[in-house]
């Protein structure tokens, strides 16, 4: 079986992000190198919705976690049982070594019960009374099967056998002398004693037993029918036959009913060990979502389990990663920001370019793997492209960029131009959208200075609809840091169209960020003419702030 392998861009997606992460999954199930998983760490932005629903592809899933999952796991299969079968089935499961517990299910396959060996060998070796096959309600499939029994007359009245069980082995007067030898409603084992058959239906017995493979007459098997008795033969002589009976009484005698200790495809290996410290079974069973029975576990599935595989995709920075990703291995990063402060457990497939998308190297490592993309996944690829160069307005634009959104496009039977026209149309319409949306939209958190900066940037076509929201955005803006730790919060607000952005800062840096950028607006933001990426001309521009102001 292929490896697992989840692929995801950065927190607060952004469409080269999500994009990046569900072509490279693409690229990677097509190679057959493993079992590639796009996710994502956060909610979809307006323009990567629109993207998605353009080209008609289901967005990733949200991962929360990279602790392993008992989903992960390659649990055992197929241990789930009926309450209503025999002991004696259940043993000869045991008996052939795979298991030491089974899951007990009812008919919608929920967990009713767990049976153990334990379970099977303290109960035979209790002494049960005669009257057991009453108490626990066995059927007469268990006998039949059990004792590998033919059937000479089945009674077609249900009978739940509540009378003894008797060995019958004396002569017909003490038969007839002691009146509670033989009851009404009794399950009687005897040999070949044709000569008292009619003796003991008389006496009202709910089932016969003959040993010995013996056999009955037809006047017999009639007046069986006519008193409603069962009838039948067993190979097995009288002994056998006696003390494997008790073996068909229903496993939901004797499992486990209470406190019972079960898991979820959806708990972690840490709740899974902690629940295995305090408890000494083999095995348990495992249940999914809907609580249906799927398989079982055992201390063995978490000696043997192996960490999450994860390839990163447009960062490489941890805080901007899942939040533990310690828990997983990191086998690669595509990246084209900056190296920052990822530490991975060994070597690694590190690819990073001087590019404007991350998208651009995804497309060129489709074309120099020989694999043409699809018409979709070319069309996302170019559409990653367009929006961090912000249709090459941005100076992080490369001639590599320009190159690979000319093949891309063409594979997609696109016009760069009027996509990119309904993208940014689609992708800044601030309708709808709350001062909050914004603060928790495209956001990165950076490390400058030995500070923890948070930056977002708004992109929009008309600017004059976040003035109403100003001074709501700094409150939420500031709550934020304080909440985070975090000593300054700018967010970009950048005009697409008229190649500028206001920077709206909150917090330590303020006077430093002024100092660097310029002038102050009529609304309080801080003019940066001609800045468009935040990862070329803000991050690298706040850094400058910063240390000149130490």
């Amino acid at each position: 079986m292929r490896d697992i392998v989840y692929i995801t861009g950065h927190k607060n997606p952004d469409t080269d992000s999500i994009m990046s992460a569900i072509a490279y999954a693409d690229l990677k199930n097509r190679l057959g190198e493993v079992k590639a998983i796009p996710v994502r760490l956060g909610k979809l932005n307006q323009e990567s919705k629109f993207v998605l629903d353009y080209f008609g592809i289901k967005a990733p899933q949200i991962k929360e976690s990279m602790q392993l999952q008992v989903k992960d796991l390659d649990i055992d299969k197929g241990n789930n049982i009926d309450p209503s079968i025999a002991i004696r089935s259940a043993w000869d499961i045991f008996q052939q070594g795979q298991t030491h517990s089974l899951a007990v299910v009812d008919g919608e396959n929920k967990l009713v019960g767990i049976a153990s060996l334990s379970n099977i060998t303290r109960y035979y070796m209790d002494v049960w009374d005669d009257r057991i096959l009453g108490r626990s309600h066995t059927p007469i499939d268990n006998i039949i099967d059990v004792l590998a029994a033919d059937i000479i007359n089945l009674s077609d009245k249900t009978k739940d056998y509540s009378g003894k069980m008797a060995v019958f082995a004396m002569d017909g007067e003490r038969l007839e002398e002691d009146s509670d030898m033989i009851s009404e409603g009794d399950v009687v084992i005897t040999g070949d004693r044709k000569e008292y058959y009619q003796a003991l239906f008389e006496k009202n017995i709910s089932l016969l037993i003959l040993t010995h493979g013996a056999k009955m007459d037809e006047d017999m098997v009639k007046l069986a029918k006519k008193n409603n008795i069962t009838v039948l033969s067993t190979e097995y002589n009288t002994f056998m036959a006696s003390r494997l009976l008790p073996m068909t009484i229903p496993i939901s005698h004797v499992m486990t009913r209470d406190n019972l200790v079960y898991f979820k495809t959806e708990d972690s290996l840490d709740q899974v060990r902690d629940a295995m410290a305090e408890s000494r079974f083999r095995s348990y069973p495992v249940v999914d979502p809907s609580g249906e029975v799927v398989g079982s576990i055992s201390r063995f599935h978490l000696i043997s389990s192996e960490k999450k595989k994860l390839i990163l995709v447009d960062h490489n920075e941890r805080n901007q990663s899942i939040d533990d990703i310690e828990e997983a291995e990191i086998l690669e990063i595509i990246d084209h920001h900056r190296v920052a402060n990822l530490l991975t457990t060994g070597p690694i497939f590190f690819r990073a370019e001087p590019v404007g998308s991350t998208a651009t190297i995804i497309s060129e490592m489709y074309l120099e793997s020989g694999i043409r993309p699809s018409k979709e996944i070319a069309g996302i690829l170019c559409a990653a492209i367009i929006s961090d160069t912000l249709l090459f307005r941005s100076p992080t634009t490369t001639e590599t960029d320009k190159r690979i959104l000319s093949r891309m496009s063409k594979i997609a039977d696109l016009n760069p131009e009027e996509f990119a026209d309904k993208m940014f149309r689609a992708a800044t319409s601030l309708k709808g959208k709350s001062a909050a949306d914004l603060v928790e939209g495209d956001v990165k958190t950076f490390n400058i200075g030995g500070q923890d900066f948070r930056v977002g940037q708004v992109m929009t076509m008309n600017p004059e609809e976040l003035i109403p929201i100003m001074d709501e955005l700094k409150d939420l803006m500031e709550k934020k840091i304080k909440a985070k730790g975090e000593s300054t919060f700018v967010l970009v607000l950048t005009d697409i169209f008229n190649q500028k952005s206001e920077l709206l800062v909150v917090g330590e840096n303020f006077d430093a960020i002024k100092e660097e950028f310029g002038e102050i607006t009529s609304n309080g933001t801080i003019n940066a003419p001609g800045v468009l990426s935040r990862k070329k001309q803000v991050i690298p521009r706040l850094t400058a702030a910063v240390m000149s102001g130490r």
